[in-house]
């Protein structure tokens, strides 16, 4: 289930990039983070992302 999960969010993660938009979680609610607006979270939330499906797929 979770190696699924891991799977999903890299997919998620591509069509983010080829996108240029993102959804990070910020405080209760969360927030659409966009490439062209702010590109350095932009490109740290997808970082962060990608290591949490490599964690995903690869631990549990």
């Amino acid at each position: 289930m979770f190696k699924m999960l891991g799977i999903m969010l890299v997919i998620y993660c591509v069509y983010a990039i080829v996108r240029g938009e993102v959804f990070a979680k910020s405080g209760r609610w969360g927030t659409s983070v966009s490439r062209t607006g702010s590109p350095l979270y932009f490109y740290i939330v997808i970082a962060i992302y990608v290591l949490l499906s490599f964690a995903l797929i690869a631990v549990f």
